[in-house]
């Protein structure tokens, strides 16, 4: 009897572990990408971004603990919805005309997705979608401008 409550221990012990594993590394890479976007001028800064992705990835362990695949697939839909949402709420017209915020609103959104994928445990994807959405925000942006390149933001 003692055994298997030791075994219980351990094994809540570690899930526990694992789920601060998730929480500080969606939190993190979110940072990341924020940081980048702060250095941009973005409306959707560090904090913003670093909330996005934990948020995402929190829904998603939400989704999975449930035990049951089919609560987890209406929550995935809910998280892609709801910043939809938000990223087209970043998106507003000029008075020239010109849309902005689409940047915003696509890192917003991909940032979502990273939250999601630490959630499920799928962390080496997940940082590798970091790495290449900061190569899409920084090193692409200096390389359109030396081609002349004008985009909108």
């Amino acid at each position: 009897m003692y055994l298997t409550d030791l075994t219980q221990k351990l094994i809540m012990v570690m899930v526990d572990y694992t789920i601060v594993i998730k929480i500080m590394l969606s939190a993190l890479l979110g940072i990341l990408i924020g940081l980048e976007r702060s250095l941009s001028n973005s409306p959707a800064g560090t904090r913003t971004q670093a909330l996005v992705s934990l948020g995402a990835c929190l829904f998603t362990i939400i989704g999975l603990s449930s035990g049951s695949f089919a609560d987890f697939s209406r929550v995935l839909p809910g998280i892609i919805t709801g910043i939809g949402f938000i990223g087209g709420g970043i998106i507003f017209q000029s008075k020239k005309g010109e849309k902005r915020g689409l940047t915003t609103a696509a890192d917003v959104w991909s940032v979502a997705a990273v939250g999601v994928l630490v959630g499920m445990g799928d962390y080496e994807v997940a940082i590798l979608s970091a790495a290449v959405i900061l190569f899409i925000l920084r090193p692409l942006k200096y390389i359109e401008k030396r081609l002349g390149v004008h985009t909108v933001t």
